[in-house]
């Protein structure tokens, strides 16, 4: 099957990439029941598409992503540890106006340029703590997380009404607890 020299093509894998940054790892045991680390990337990720000359900002480009991560273990195999995380938002395009189409009765929305928009910062705080026991031969953990400690409602994406005049955010997930179990042989 032949098809149009004119036809669109939604999906094509002639555009290009690259990547730059840097990142950081540090980590410190105190002693043989404390330790911690920090990681710390700076990066920039950027796609030319097909037909184009210009690279733009990649869909899930962040600048910066900083982790900070203790744990503590105690007596009889108890470990509590604790996670923050800090991550710029995605870049977004956003929708500067609508039209209305009355072939269809909407409105058909107006992109500004590709990714010149951002969503808001990203952070959050975890918390976990597992208990291990230990035979000859296997080992059974089980552990409670706490992801989204503090409840942050960070922004996930946008959600426009219908004529494309106002925005408002989806927020993530609340405070999510998991529970889990984990054997080893």
């Amino acid at each position: 099957m032949s098809r149009s020299p004119n036809a669109s093509i939604n999906f094509d894998n002639i555009g290009r990439g690259r990547v730059y940054g840097a990142e950081l790892f540090l980590e410190h045991k105190f002693n043989n029941t404390f330790r911690g680390w920090v990681t710390y990337t700076l990066s920039r990720a950027e796609r030319r598409d097909s037909g184009e000359t210009d690279y733009r900002l990649f869909d899930f480009d962040q600048t910066h992503i900083f982790n900070a991560v203790q744990s503590y273990l105690f007596p009889e195999n108890w470990e509590v540890g604790i996670r923050w995380r800090f991550v710029t938002g995605n870049p977004q395009t956003p929708f500067i106006s609508g039209v209305f189409n009355s072939d269809l009765d909407e409105y058909t929305p107006t992109p500004g340029a590709t990714n010149s928009d951002r969503l808001p910062l990203f952070h959050q705080l975890d918390l976990r703590v597992d208990k291990t026991w230990v035979w000859d031969w296997w080992r059974l953990s089980a552990y409670l997380s706490l992801i989204n400690t503090y409840n942050r409602q960070n922004t996930e994406g946008l959600s426009y009404n219908f004529d494309f005049s106002r925005r408002e955010p989806i927020q993530g997930l609340p405070v999510l607890p998991i529970l889990g179990v984990k054997g080893e042989f």
